[in-house]
């Protein structure tokens, strides 16, 4: 297939039926580019997917054999060489970053530092690295040149990195369930069946490199979507796919809502997930009502909340409660916790529930700070206006939602393979 510079790319005609493949998109090499930034040997996005992908193999051995100690030890250690390959390799192309990325890393380093320094004494620290280095991978990304899409990654090792961890999560989420919001079950590599559909979405963009056609990349997103059965990860994805096809139009706007309107009275009663939306919204209601209004929730006991729900499926109503107890604890906390964050770890700490807060904006609030928290707001805001509101921005939009009610920060697959491919997508979009 021909390969096309991302700003005459990304003028293409977004139909599903449209006979061009998405790998088109993604700006693989522009000819005219300055020959400066062609380096023998350079780090590709098949480099990138061996690594992920030997990565994902460690995991899943470890998950299937029994969570043994030793494998676990290995995993992380694979984790950390992986760290150490990109530190590398963005200490070596340092500079190729702009001025704004420089310029976002420095504060990412103070903020960071200063959190760490503050809160020595109780933070985790290999979860505070996890966090952080998105921000490395990202920047590594950027840094990458034109041959990095050159070599585009086997297909047959696309589809064993994108299938194989989601067979054996759906196989045992079917076997064993998904929880009920609060006392999530492990499935396959993943903590959970909402980070399982983050690497679903995810992953997408290796099917863009494999030149695999729209309409099948949408079909499998909205598969993934239904077959884990996650209402916020069904509403991110509505939003992101009406965003690329319906943008800001009024018309639009209006059909695109009757869709969702009719997909509910003709098949509510059918998928799992349509029921599931209907029952968080009257239990919602219900506990309300019991409690005298959102911030009665932190008073509210789960024995009450039960009973007010009707059902024992409250994961919409567990985060609320879990999130004004927060927000109370945060305004309690001294200035100076406030200003520099509690410390990484310290929402497990301190919490009746005694867990991560269950949405990652509050977490980087909350744990790191208000600083850290607008570094990482500028940085998922830069790659969306980067990449714009094309089809390979799907992943990108879904995420920036779906960081709202999920802990997805520290999933090292999922985070170090989007910010590092999108780094490189955003530095192939400014190159043309």
């Amino acid at each position: 297939m021909a390969r096309m510079p991302m700003s005459q790319a990304t003028t293409m005609s977004s139909s599903l039926e449209g006979p061009e493949t998405l790998a088109s998109e993604v700006s693989l090499i522009d000819a005219n580019a300055p020959a400066v930034r062609r380096t023998a040997g350079t780090f590709s996005s098949q480099s990138l997917l061996r690594w992920e992908f030997g990565y994902v193999v460690v995991l899943l051995v470890w998950a299937f054999s029994g969570h043994s100690e030793a494998l676990k030890a290995l995993s992380n250690a694979c984790a950390l060489v992986f760290v150490l390959r990109i530190a590398y390799l963005l200490t070596t192309r340092i500079g190729y970053l702009t001025h704004g990325a420089r310029v976002l890393g420095c504060l990412v380093l103070l903020f960071g530092t200063a959190n760490f320094l503050f809160n020595a004494d109780h933070a985790q620290l290999v979860e505070g690295i996890k966090i952080l280095s998105l921000f490395m991978f990202y920047f590594a990304g950027e840094t990458m040149d034109d041959s990095y899409f050159e070599k585009r990654p086997s297909f047959a090792l696309v589809v064993l990195f994108v299938a194989v961890p989601l067979l054996t999560a759906l196989i045992d989420l079917y076997r064993v369930g998904g929880g009920d919001g609060i006392n999530e079950q492990p499935l396959s590599i993943f903590a959970n069946r909402n980070n399982a559909v983050a690497f679903a979405v995810v992953s997408s963009w290796t099917l863009i490199l494999a030149g695999v056609r729209r309409w099948m990349i949408v079909g499998y997103l909205v598969v993934c979507v239904l077959a884990f059965k996650t209402l916020g990860a069904l509403v991110a994805i509505a939003i992101a796919l009406y965003f690329i096809y319906f943008g800001l139009n009024v018309a639009r706007m209006l059909v695109a809502g009757a869709i969702p309107v009719v997909i509910y009275e003709t098949l509510g009663d059918k998928l799992e997930i349509l029921n599931r939306a209907q029952s968080a919204w009257h239990s919602l209601n219900a506990v309300l009502a019991e409690s005298g209004g959102l911030w009665g929730l932190a008073k509210l006991d789960y024995g009450r909340i039960y009973m007010a729900a009707g059902t024992s499926d409250i994961s919409l109503i567990f985060r609320l409660k879990h999130w004004v107890n927060l927000i109370m604890l945060y305004q309690h906390a001294s200035p100076l916790q406030q200003l520099l964050g509690l410390g990484v770890g310290s929402s497990e700490a301190l919490t009746d529930m005694r867990l991560v807060p269950h949405s990652d904006y509050m977490r980087f609030i909350f744990e790191l700070g208000p600083g850290m928290f607008l570094c990482f707001v500028v940085l998922n805001l830069t790659i969306m206006r980067r990449l714009g509101g094309y089809f390979i921005s799907i992943p990108a939009v879904f995420l920036i939602i779906y960081f709202c009610s999920e802990n997805l920060v520290t999933n090292f697959p999922v985070m170090s393979f989007f910010y590092f491919t999108a780094g490189a997508m955003v530095s192939s979009a400014r190159r043309s």
